[in-house]
């Protein structure tokens, strides 16, 4: 019964309720609702299902794709420590691997191990081995500072690229380092360097290079170097000569260069700032002798000599080693030493002049 006082419930409506001080009405056998008799559902019928037959669907075979396969390319140097990331290449197992090597600024391939043109396997390791580049070379020079001469052959120094290098000057035997020119530490690069040592003689202490004249009061003996060896000739008292450089040696003594390699000692000499304005005290009256041969210069190699306007005269200019002389006559002076005339006033020792033979008939 209680399922049908619910539905009751829900059926009739609730009574409305006035205010507070309305007449609460009785209600009357008119007004009380007609009792109703709800009906019961009925319980609905199964529908039939008629059964659908599987639909068949044909699908047509596909071809297989081949495997994928992985190639991972190591960029290493010759420490095998890696110069860039590891390189992943993709493709089908028997197919053409498509790759190009890797350009590495500063490095050069040297070595390939496990590359191949196709992918052989599902998963394969190639190793790249690069070596880093030769730099430039740096290349010291040694030369003695006052006489402008090689010491010795260039050496060449080599390294990798970026390396570092530190040089330090050699001994060179009677000889002390007077000044370097150039980076003596650095690294190799791109462009090749240099590094100069310059060295000066141990036993001279100072070298002036000068504009003078030097007036001799005795004849003086001339040598190849200070306190050298001698030449077979002498320069002659109340001669002057020109002044290129001034030589004080340790042991304190002066020595003069009167250009190329002749020397002499600043004994028994008065310098003077300007050439004499007149004659010399002595002139000497020379007498020329005819000589045409055709000769050349021979002195050292890559060095000048000297040519003078008149035999112990001013100095007129230098001759390299090996130029040819057209020779128009000579000159033997008072003791014994002969000089080629080689222009009108141009002449030259012959100690440094090689004459070409007369060919014999």
């Amino acid at each position: 019964m209680a399922f049908f006082d619910w539905l009751r419930r829900l059926i009739e409506p609730a009574p409305r309720r006035g205010p507070k001080h309305a007449v609460r009405r009785t209600p009357t056998a008119q007004t009380r609702a007609p009792k109703v008799t709800p009906a019961i559902p009925e319980r609905p019928q199964p529908v039939p299902v008629t059964p659908v037959a599987p639909v068949t669907t044909t699908v047509e075979k596909q071809a297989v794709p081949e495997p994928t396969a992985t190639l991972v390319v190591r960029l290493v140097d010759e420490n095998d420590h890696p110069l860039q990331p590891a390189l992943i290449l993709t493709g089908q197992l028997n197919h053409t691997v498509h790759f190009r090597f890797p350009i590495i600024p500063g490095y050069v391939l040297t070595h390939t191990h496990g590359f191949t043109q196709d992918f052989i396997t599902e998963y394969g390791l190639t190793t790249l081995t690069y070596q880093r580049q030769w730099g430039q070379p740096v290349v010291t020079y040694l030369i003695d500072y006052d006489s402008g001469q090689l010491l010795k052959l260039p050496t060449i120094h080599r390294g990798r690229l970026d390396g570092h290098y530190q040089l330090t000057p050699p001994e060179i035997a009677g000889y002390r380092i007077f000044q370097a020119q150039g980076s003596q530490r650095g690294q190799y690069s791109q462009r090749a360097q240099r590094v100069i040592y310059f060295y000066r003689r141990d036993a001279w202490q100072t070298v002036q290079r000068v504009h003078q004249y030097v007036l001799l009061t005795a004849d003086h003996q001339i040598v190849d170097q200070p306190a050298g060896h001698p030449y077979g000739y002498q320069f002659p008292a109340n001669s002057l000569w020109r002044l290129f450089v001034v030589v004080t040696r340790t042991d304190g003594s002066v020595w003069y260069n009167l250009g190329g390699e002749q020397w002499l000692a600043a004994t028994e000499t008065t310098l003077r700032d300007h050439p004499l304005p007149t004659a010399l005290p002595q002139q000497h009256h020379w007498t020329v002798q005819p000589f045409e041969r055709l000769g050349s210069v021979d002195y050292v190699p890559h060095a000048a000599v000297t040519i003078y306007k008149e035999p112990y005269g001013e100095s007129i200019g230098q001759l390299d080693h090996g130029e040819p002389l057209d020779v128009r006559g000579r000159i033997v002076d008072d003791q014994n030493l002969v000089w080629y005339q080689i222009g009108p006033d141009a002449y030259i020792s012959a100690y440094y002049v090689q004459i070409v033979p007369i060919a014999s008939a």
